[in-house]
């Protein structure tokens, strides 16, 4: 009979052991500790699937970058060097082990990194340091066996950014108060609980192996046998009393009854309940190790909750996902941008999340920022620059038209849709030049004109500050600045020159898109009656009753989501 004692102390600090007889540094005392790690793995459900989890949130659906448009050719070269099952093997060394490697492979010239590959993280053990630093690992397939020669350790150069072996070795490996040559790992004081789950699985297994028999002491009493025929009862015994896969029974040669061998057991009070008290313990305990902020993320169920499941799996989501998943995703970002500094690629990357995208808050985030949080692209999506703002600005400023009181009387006042089919049937408003004191081919009909004026149409309050364009544009409207409808557009199409359209249009249309995604501003249509003629005569008004008395031109009466701002739709002006 053989018995197990778990030592907490010695397998929660693991040790790095350095052999003055050697060149690199061993992981444990018999150099094996990354194995143990993965033992531990391998052996508690629990652990496992948290692991296992936790692994594939951190590759999430691989790597993107926000500026892959306009920079499709390092993109595509950021993913000849980078292939995502590499990228993602380093995720699952990383949360497994604690650490992750790239081989990083130069070209012949040494000019360029040609290629970076995934390296087993517990097959390196570091060099001994010189001057503080790591200047090189040691690989070998197996550490056990390594003084054979299929599997002595081979040197490789550590990656630095500078030019130097063809083949050099990129560790993630984030940083531990007393740690230097190896990191632990995150669940470090999960590990005994895994251990008591694995003996708890282990008992109970073996108790079904032997269909639940207790264990038996068969006594033998007429004296010692040969060994050979010790050997032979036994196993005649064995094919009678043993289980599906276990064997609890004991056998005693004696001289006679008297000198029989004798077990007394020490009976476990309540061992049922123990039992199921230590499996919840270490359960618990398992997920505290991982900082699970929920089971209910890995798909166990507690009594504990926010109110109800579907708020406490958003909540927990969100917290495991800033607290866990997103610094080791960062930490595999880093290490990709500097492999691809040296080859001068600069690409604003990131991980495309898993997460279901209702748990996402996006408010008030950049395009950019949106696109990391959702992985949605963003490309397509029209925002104002404050550089292109800038150049529409400088031409609005120019051809904004001043109403005189004396001369026009505001008559109407409303937010206007010139999206609506039909409106467009007129002639082209690019024809026209940019002259607000002319006459405007859409709307300005006998004794009235119609002119714009840039406002906050959205009643929600912004948390942010407005876009430069936007703040400018309502303090010309402040002035009374306003504008033709065909001016505006062509301002639209003279700024941006199809620079930040959307995809499919060659412009971007400030009455459509104002000041862009998440904008909280839009257009006021004025309705203005001439009050007198060129020689100073009083015009007679006879009121608006009917807009249609403006003309036949569908502009006039389309109301709608012209005036609505981008933040007040379903998209926030997304396309």
């Amino acid at each position: 009979m053989s018995f197990k004692v778990i030592n907490f102390e010695s397998i929660n600090t693991p040790k790095a052991v350095e052999n003055p007889a050697k060149e690199w540094v061993a992981y444990g005392e018999d150099n094996d500790y990354f194995t143990y790690l993965i033992d531990r793995c391998n052996g508690s459900a629990v652990s496992n699937a948290i692991i296992t989890s936790v692994s594939d949130q951190i590759y999430g659906e691989g790597v993107a970058a926000t500026d892959s448009d306009r920079k499709p050719l390092d993109f595509a070269k950021m993913r000849t060097i980078f292939k995502g099952e590499d990228i993602k093997r380093v995720c699952g060394d990383l949360k497994k082990l604690g650490m992750g490697a790239f081989n990083i492979i130069w070209n012949k010239g040494r000019i360029e990194v040609s290629r970076a590959r995934h390296i087993p993280m517990q097959n390196l053990r570091p060099e001994k340091s010189t001057d503080g630093e790591i200047k090189g690992w040691y690989y070998s397939d197996n550490w056990k066996e390594y003084r054979k020669d299929r599997f002595r350790p081979k040197r490789i150069e550590t990656f630095t950014g500078a030019k130097g072996e063809e083949s050099q070795v990129l560790v993630i490996a984030p940083y531990s108060a007393g740690f230097f040559y190896f990191s632990p790992v995150d669940y470090v004081g999960a590990l005994p609980w895994s251990e008591i789950d694995e003996e708890i699985a282990n008992y109970h297994k073996t108790n079904i192996q032997n269909g639940f028999a207790p264990t038996m002491l068969v006594n033998f009493n007429n004296g010692l046998p040969e060994e050979e025929e010790q050997l032979k009862v036994e196993r005649a015994i064995e094919n009678k009393l043993t289980g599906t896969g276990g064997k609890k029974w004991l056998t005693s040669w004696n001289d006679d009854s008297s000198t029989a061998t004798t077990i007394e057991t020490i009976p476990i009070s309540e061992a049922s309940e123990q039992y199921k008290f230590l499996s919840e313990e270490s359960t618990q305990k398992i997920l505290i190790g991982h900082k699970v902020t929920s089971p209910m993320l890995f798909g166990i169920k507690d009594a504990s909750g926010f109110g109800n499941n579907a708020d406490e799996i958003k909540t927990a989501s969100q917290l495991f996902d800033n607290t866990v998943i997103r610094p080791k995703q960062n930490m595999v970002i880093d290490a990709i941008d500097s492999v691809l500094a040296v080859n001068n690629i600069i690409l604003d990357l990131y991980v495309k999340t898993i997460q279901p995208i209702e748990f996402i808050e996006t408010e008030d985030l950049s395009i950019e920022e949106e696109e990391k949080e959702t992985g949605v692209k963003m490309s397509a999506i029209p925002f104002l620059s404050d550089e292109l703002g800038d150049e529409l600005l400088d031409e609005l400023e120019l051809i904004g038209e001043e109403n005189n009181p004396d001369e026009w009387e505001l008559m109407s006042e409303d937010l206007i849709d010139t999206t609506k089919e039909g409106f467009h049937q007129f002639s082209d408003p690019l024809k026209s030049d940019a002259n607000p004191n002319d006459k405007s081919i859409y709307g300005d009909v006998g004794l009235y004109k119609v002119r714009y004026a840039y406002t906050k149409t959205s009643k929600k309050t912004s948390s942010g500050k407005s876009r430069k364009f936007c703040d400018r544009m309502i303090e010309l409207a402040g002035g009374g600045l306003e504008y033709r409808y065909e001016d505006i557009e062509k301002m639209s199409d003279k700024g941006v020159n199809g620079k930040f359209a959307p995809k499919g249009s060659s412009s971007y249309s400030l009455f459509k898109y104002k000041g862009g995604v998440n904008c909280y501003h839009g257009w006021m249509r004025r309705i203005y009656f001439r009050k007198r003629d060129s020689k100073g005569r009083i015009m007679k008004n006879e009121g608006m009753k009917n807009e249609k008395k403006v003309g036949n031109n569908p502009y006039i009466v389309q109301k709608g989501s012209e005036s609505t701002a981008p933040i007040d739709t379903p998209s926030k002006g997304k396309l």
